[in-house]
């Protein structure tokens, strides 16, 4: 018997009214469409800890398994960061309650591209209150640190602020010294045997897109003769600043904000669209006029550059629903492992490459496992991804859905996919299942207890069966309420 040491968890989305694990409610009875209630759990989270518990419970040692959120676990670039933080009260208090926690009391946060402004808000207030005092006046003072080094126990932790501050507010409820604190992990976190021969790695993904690698696309364009980045923090230095405007804070400005949101939601429909699309660009010649050009014109080279982002926003991976990954995703992950994540392996892994390397990524929001070759690697790299919890799209997506990644005490990794999206919403969904291409000690325990747990994990497909077409239909209340 295999116990489970990490659970990873990913693009839950907190505070998102598209995420199935935010409770919605209608805001008055003249409503169009329903508003995100963070005050309660929504059914499907309820059942969703139901299924950890269970999963936990058959643990044999004392040690509760850490927690691993993979990234985008807060929805903080389509909602106010309180809504976010509550929804995220709600996990907490089913999952942390003082004497029952299902995990141990440190969390590790990963942020993707929706919360990365976590990992701004972390890393500048350790480098103002616990690097700068570190230092005297007049010495040589590092630039702020863009990455944290991979594997676990070997990095300067970085404490959550937001998240510690929220959880301060129960520190009468735990037991002194007991109360669960978030260390922040960028944007890989890993884990190995002592020998150093295996290990796991948790990533969010986002930079398998060319979409967020946009400014050093552009460096590349502008200045043909200066080198790409080379390792990954050079990467994340090029281009944090726009992951952090454009999808972890834009969403967050106040009303322009709540219109954010709905350009995103109009992205889902191409009527909508391209009426987007021929609103902004009349309203630009409106207001500007180029020297020379007719109006007429304008409309047209503003519509064509218009067009030509929204587009590429539209098209960012979770919107592709026909493939686990499309070619600029492949392409994408393929550069990722070969160059910046094995280059940070060597250099944390004292020069070497572990026989037996496991990726666990979300983002995508379309769970998949395989085993890859990958450059550099002496076997293939076993890839798992996490999935999501949201319904973002206005037709069924069979291959979007959400999974559970759990490791065990000698890192075997299995999936549980709890769910995929059915060809039509009125088809019951499959039932969840366990990993079908990778085996090891793990998986075949799952099976067992799955295959023995019909009620808790049959309770979370039907609420999510449930939920599925109520999202849709409030999406699409959304985008035409908007129109």
């Amino acid at each position: 018997m295999s116990d489970i040491r990490y659970v990873s968890l990913s693009d839950l989305h907190l505070g998102a009214e598209n995420s199935i694990l935010t409770r919605l409610t209608s805001a008055s009875n003249d409503a169009v469409h329903w508003k995100a209630d963070p005050t309660t759990a929504s059914d499907v989270m309820v059942r969703l800890v139901d299924c950890l518990k269970l999963l936990i419970s058959k643990n044999r040692g004392a040690q509760k398994p850490t927690l691993v959120l993979n990234g985008d676990a807060l929805e903080l670039a389509l909602a106010d960061v309180n809504v976010a933080v509550m929804v995220f009260e709600r996990f907490m208090e089913l999952t942390m309650k003082p004497g029952e926690e299902l995990f141990d009391r440190t969390i590790y946060y990963n942020p993707g591209n929706h919360d990365h402004h976590l990992w701004e808000t972390a890393r500048e207030t350790q480098y103002i209150e616990e690097y700068l005092p570190s230092t005297k006046w007049g010495d040589h003072l590092d630039a702020p640190w863009h990455t944290t080094n991979m594997f676990l126990g070997e990095y300067d932790a970085v404490p959550c602020y937001l998240l510690d501050r929220l959880m301060r507010r129960y520190e009468s409820r735990y037991e002194t010294g007991a109360q669960p604190h978030f260390l922040v992990v960028y944007p890989n976190f890993g884990l190995r045997t002592a020998d150093g021969q295996k290990c796991v790695i948790f990533s969010h993904g986002h930079y398998i897109e060319s979409i967020y690698r946009l400014m050093t696309g552009l460096r590349s364009t502008l200045f043909p003769d200066r080198a790409e980045p080379a390792v990954i923090w050079e990467l994340e230095s090029e281009n944090f600043a726009w992951v952090d405007f454009f999808w972890s804070t834009l969403g967050r400005s106040g009303e322009f904000g709540a219109d954010v949101e709905l350009i995103y939601d109009k992205l889902q429909a191409d009527v909508q669209l391209k009426k987007l699309v021929s609103n902004l660009a009349t309203g630009i010649t409106t207001k500007y006029r180029l020297a020379g050009v007719s109006r007429p014109l304008e409309h047209i080279i503003l519509t064509s550059v218009l067009s030509f982002f929204l587009n590429r926003v539209a098209k960012r991976e979770v919107k592709r629903t026909d493939t686990v990954l499309s070619e600029d995703a492949e392409s994408g992950l393929r550069q990722y492992l070969e160059k910046f994540l094995l280059k940070q392996i060597q250099t944390d892994n004292a020069g070497s490459v572990p026989t037996d390397v496991t990726f666990i990524f979300g983002h995508t929001h379309k769970p998949f496992e395989e085993v890859r070759p990958y450059a550099g690697y002496p076997v293939g790299v076993k890839v798992f991804n996490n999935g999501g919890w949201v319904v973002d799209s206005m037709a069924p997506a069979p291959r979007k859905g959400g999974a559970l990644i759990l490791v065990d005490e000698d890192l075997n990794t299995a999936s549980v996919r709890i769910y995929n999206e059915a060809e039509t919403d009125t088809q019951p969904l499959s039932p969840a299942r366990v990993s079908e291409v990778i085996d090891n000690p793990l998986v075949q325990q799952l099976r067992s207890i799955i295959s023995a747990a019909a009620t808790p994990v049959g309770a979370l497909t039907n609420a999510i069966f449930a939920e599925i077409p109520r999202q849709r239909e409030n999406l699409n209340a959304k985008i035409q309420e908007g129109a």
